[in-house]
């Protein structure tokens, strides 16, 4: 019984050269279709679905809120990261460029500065971190804030708040993405008076990780001195000062002309 016939690709002998052709002729497939070939199969247009049009609707309208997200980032400050007593894994989780590029978001326009202080600081004793965002000297948007704390009328925080949230939403990034212990590092804004020496501070509330609320005093330092806190009267913002005059000094100087 003879055996079925197979296809060789070794060099053939002489005297079956034509046959070898023809059989490697045979087992070879049709020859590629050129994109210039005229016998090519026309494919109509697939029919355009709900769905499809709808996600097409949806990259537009995501198109068209790049813009005013692009205009808003050559508003953001950059942020100028001073790591203290940080582990390099940890400098590298907190100056993450899509975790920094978070925060700039949520400052843009609303600080006049081009460059802001972003300060972490490793407390080896406590075992607890803080995250603490420097406010740029004299800019004019605390005026009014100052102004309400040396009076002693309601103080209202709308130009402070978004802040610490930018603040929130950065840590709450980081937590996400690299270690969940981030979100227990507390996070707080800056005013310091290089005139008076006066250094004062407002953080977030316990248990918000997204920084939405701010804590409910102030506080205030000079250096080597006694930390002075002053504490809204109310349940919540705006409000008046409750603490020490000597306090709500210091307080309206920082607003007035940070470092």
């Amino acid at each position: 019984m003879s055996s079925p016939q197979q296809c060789s690709l070794g060099p053939p002998p002489a005297l079956v050269f034509l046959a070898t052709a023809l059989s490697l002729a045979a087992c070879r497939g049709p020859a590629p279709v050129s994109p210039g070939d005229s016998e090519t199969e026309t494919v109509a247009d697939p029919e355009i679905t709900g769905a499809e049009a709808a996600a097409d609707a949806k990259q537009g309208e995501d198109a068209a809120a790049a813009v005013p997200a692009a205009r808003a980032a050559l508003q953001a400050p950059r942020i100028e990261f001073q790591p203290v007593n940080l582990a390099p894994l940890y400098q590298g989780f907190l100056a993450d460029p899509d975790a920094i590029a978070v925060l700039r978001s949520g400052l843009a326009g609303r600080l006049s500065a081009p460059v802001v202080p972003l300060k972490v600081v490793w407390d080896q004793r406590t075992m607890s971190a803080m995250i603490t965002l420097h406010m740029p000297e004299r800019d004019a948007r605390f005026e009014s804030l100052a102004d309400a704390v040396a009076g002693n009328q309601p103080v209202a925080v709308q130009e402070v708040q978004p802040l610490l949230a930018a603040l929130g939403a950065y840590r709450a990034y980081l937590g996400a993405r690299f270690d969940l212990r981030i979100l227990s590092f507390g996070i707080r804004l800056s005013w310091w008076d290089p005139d008076s020496a006066s250094h004062c501070t407002i953080g977030g509330t316990t248990n918000d990780p997204e920084g939405r609320e701010l804590a409910p005093c102030f506080e205030c330092i000079h250096v080597g001195d006694e930390e002075l806190r002053m504490c809204r009267t109310g349940e919540q913002w705006p409000a008046p000062l409750a603490g020490p005059t000597a306090g709500r000094k210091m307080l309206s100087s920082a607003l007035r002309s940070s470092l």
